[in-house]
């Protein structure tokens, strides 16, 4: 996945799955200068993990 794409997904209405690790996560903020995502499992919705977007997949 690249940036854009992973701002879009924070932004659209629709829910889509995201996966990292073939984990679903939940994406909320990109940092475009470090290309991560910060995101959440909903298992652990308090731990929150800084992952590289090109680790991340559109499901």
């Amino acid at each position: 996945m690249n940036v854009s794409r992973a701002q879009q997904i924070i932004e659209s209405e629709k829910e889509i799955v995201v996966l990292y690790n073939g984990t679903p996560v939940w994406l909320q903020s990109v940092d475009e200068n470090n290309q991560t995502a910060r995101a959440y499992t909903r298992e652990q919705p308090d731990h929150e993990l800084d992952i590289p977007v090109n680790e991340l997949q559109e499901s």
